[in-house]
C-alpha cells in the first residue's frame, strides 16, 4: 500500500455501495468506452405522507432534522454510506466511484453555510464525495473544507480517481473528517482510496497549507 506523509495515518477501511437516493435515484450504466459506471440522477416521488423527502436517505431512513444530521446515524445518499458521530457530525464517507452522467445537473440546497457547521471565512462548502462522482449537494455530504485545500491537493485526489474511474478500474473511497474537540469544523480529512486493489492513505490538514 502507498501512504503519502501529511501527517499521514493508515487506517485499514471497507468499502460498501448500494441504495437509492429520495431526492435523485442512481442508476448504473455503462459508459461508451471504457468499463467504468456512470451515475445517473432522476428525480422520484416519495410516498411517505407527512415526511419532508429531503430528510430521508436512498432507502427512506431519516437522517437529518432541517440543517442538522442527526447523531450516531448511518445513511446512504447516492449510493454512498455515510455515518455520524454523537454530535450529528459525519465521521465517515464511503463507497465504489463511479462517474456521474454529465448531461445530469445538479440538486443544490439554497444555503450558502449551514448553521449547524462552523465556517471559516476562506471556507468552501466541500462535498467529501465529489459531485462528479455522483456525490450529493447536501448537508449530509457537506463539510466546511478550506477553500484552497478543496481547489487544489483534495481536488487533485479526486481526478487521480476520476481517470482511474474512465480508463476501468476498480475504485474505492472512504473520506473521514477528523474533529477538534466539540468543533462541527474538521481539522483534518483522512482520505482512503484503492484502485485495483492497490491503497492508498492520505490525510489532509483543513487549512491553506494545500499547493495551488
Amino acid at each position: 500500500m502507498e501512504v503519502h506523509n501529511h501527517d499521514v495515518k493508515e487506517q485499514k477501511s471497507s468499502f460498501e455501495s448500494k441504495g437509492f437516493d429520495p431526492d435523485k435515484r442512481v442508476e448504473p450504466v455503462p459508459l461508451k468506452h471504457g468499463s467504468g459506471i456512470v451515475a445517473h440522477e432522476k428525480h422520484t416521488q416519495n410516498d411517505l405522507s407527512g415526511v419532508n423527502k429531503e430528510n430521508l436517505d436512498d432507502n427512506g431512513t431519516k437522517y437529518r432534522e432541517t440543517d442538522h444530521l442527526l447523531p450516531n446515524t448511518q445513511y446512504e445518499l447516492n449510493g454512498y454510506k455515510y455515518e455520524t458521530d454523537n454530535k450529528g457530525r459525519i465521521k465517515s464517507a464511503e463507497g465504489k466511484i463511479r462517474i456521474k452522467d454529465p448531461d445530469y445537473g445538479r440538486n443544490m440546497e439554497n444555503v450558502r453555510k449551514y448553521k449547524s457547521q462552523e465556517y471559516n471565512l476562506s471556507d468552501d462548502r466541500g462535498h467529501l464525495i465529489a459531485n462528479q462522482f455522483g456525490g450529493s449537494d447536501r448537508l449530509g455530504n457537506v463539510v466546511p473544507m478550506d477553500a484552497k485545500l478543496n481547489k487544489s491537493d483534495y481536488n487533485r485526489v479526486e481526478n487521480t480517481l476520476a481517470d482511474a474511474v474512465k480508463n476501468g478500474a476498480d475504485v474505492k473511497l472512504k473520506v473521514e473528517p477528523i474533529y477538534g474537540n466539540d468543533s462541527s469544523r474538521p481539522s483534518d480529512f483522512q482520505v482512503s482510496y484503492s484502485i485495483d486493489g492497490d491503497k492508498t492513505v492520505v490525510v489532509f490538514k483543513n487549512k491553506s497549507e494545500a499547493k495551488s
